[in-house]
């Protein structure tokens, strides 16, 4: 079978969760003989927007490019539809002709309008949902304020993207933007700030669209239970979790060899990834005993995200942690096992609700315990007391505390490295929904 991934990036041009799942069921559809081919937009901006390109990616795996850079002057409608996109789709797959195009995202450069595209060139599709991106245009179900939200309506959508973030301006500035948003509001947006409707269009699109593929992939219950709410028929919906090669992984399990206790946290520098629970875990850690004569180290593995929230890196340090924080670079996915062997705990202070996060399924495969926040889409995978611990959303003084077992001794390597399911299940799990999407496919083309 010829299958067309699209995706948001695929390594090495992207190294975060989607990606690596991506370029790991790509890796194993490719060795049971299939033929991938893999479509991504590039936000770089080095080249003319809609520039198609041919690369080569990770494994010799073929890739095509397509160049959409972001831009601060675009409309809300840029982010999930776009025509120029949409053509460049329909040339693609006139030229590549695959039986099948699985969708791992569809906003940010692409279009959610592509499965419908597909469909209309008579090839199936179906879409893996990899976060709240398609119910929820700041991507995660939760407000300005780092508030969880139940769930996407109109016009609270709409307030909300009009009410800048405390990490996006200085007070002051905060609320003279957020007071001239809602009266451009009052007067129909004038084409400047984001109205009900513009959020009715975009989920009249997004629904269109996700409509338009046979089967829909949900890696953990909580995604699957929010988008059954949103309309998904459940019976073309299944619950599926990511899968690694956990073989890499094997030589990070023995205990490092180290003195003292070394914490990591892998991931961009957001809001919603709760890093600032971290730091706050650190301080107090630093005026406790024993812990703060103890020898640890935290290092935090990853960069800040574009310019949103630009304000939330500087505020991270701007009180001094202590002398326990090491920042370091972002790293290649084959360097993940290095990097977990080097670590006594890996720590997520998530305050979304995650979709079973690879690093955490990296880290159970490694041994390696994780502490994290008891947030639904880290407990489906995570369990408390075996692999790691689990503390509140948002509690610095829980998380510090479970950091000190770790610290004092108490939390070490685990034996319960085996996957929730291993990666030649998990492909043949998914070879099974493509030929499900065929042949509903099929019968639906039958019976127009």
């Amino acid at each position: 079978m010829k299958i067309l991934f699209v995706s948001n990036g695929f390594p090495p041009r992207g190294r975060w969760g989607t990606e690596f799942y991506t370029a790991q069921l790509v890796a194993g559809l490719e060795a049971r003989g299939h033929e991938v081919h893999v479509l991504h937009p590039m936000r770089d901006g080095l080249k003319p927007r809609y520039t198609v390109e041919r690369v080569s990616g990770e494994g010799g795996t073929p890739v095509t490019l397509l160049h959409n850079p972001g831009s601060s002057t675009k409309r809300l409608a840029s982010s999930y539809r776009d025509r120029q996109v949409e053509a460049a789709f329909e040339e693609i797959l006139e030229r590549e002709k695959p039986d099948l195009v699985h969708f791992t995202y569809l906003l940010w450069g692409l279009s959610a309008r592509l499965p419908i595209v597909a469909r209309e060139q008579g090839v199936p599709s179906i879409a893996t949902l990899t976060d709240y991106g398609l119910l929820c245009h700041r991507g995660q179900l939760v407000d300005a304020d780092l508030e969880p939200c139940s769930g996407p309506e109109t016009q609270k959508c709409a307030r909300c993207i009009r009410t800048p973030s405390p990490n996006d301006y200085p007070p002051v500035k905060r609320a003279l933007r957020r007071a001239a948003a809602e009266g451009l509001a009052a007067l129909g947006g004038l084409g400047r700030v984001v109205t009900a409707q513009d959020l009715a269009a975009r989920e009249q699109t997004i629904r269109e669209g996700l409509a338009a593929c046979e089967r829909w992939i949900a890696p953990s219950p909580p995604l699957a239970k929010r988008f059954s709410r949103f309309g998904l028929d459940p019976e073309r919906l299944v619950e599926l979790v990511y899968a690694i090669d956990t073989e890499p992984y094997e030589r990070a399990r023995p205990k490092p060899d180290h003195s003292g206790t070394v914490f990591g946290y892998l991931g961009q520098f957001t809001p919603h990834k709760g890093l600032h629970v971290l730091l706050d875990a650190v301080r107090i850690l630093n005026h406790r005993l024993p812990e703060s004569v103890e020898p640890f180290e935290v290092h935090l593995y990853g960069r800040p995200a574009g310019a949103r929230t630009k304000l939330y890196p500087k505020r991270l340090f701007q009180d001094d942690p202590g002398p326990h924080l090491k920042v370091l670079p972002p790293f290649e996915p084959a360097e993940a096992p290095d990097i977990l062997g080097k670590l006594d705990a890996l720590v997520l202070p998530s305050l979304w609700d995650e979709n079973a996060p690879l690093s955490c399924l990296q880290a159970r495969a490694a041994g390696v315990p994780v502490i994290a926040s008891d947030v639904p889409g880290i407990a489906s995978i995570i369990r408390d007391g075996v692999h790691g611990r689990l503390f509140p959303v948002g509690d610095s003084r829980g998380l510090a505390d479970v950091m000190r077992e770790a610290i004092l001794g108490q939390l070490g390597r685990h034996p319960h490295t085996d996957p929730p399911h291993p990666l030649e299940e998990h492909v043949t799990r998914v070879e099974a929904e493509y030929e499900a999407a065929r042949r509903s496919f099929r019968s639906r083309a039958a019976k127009a």
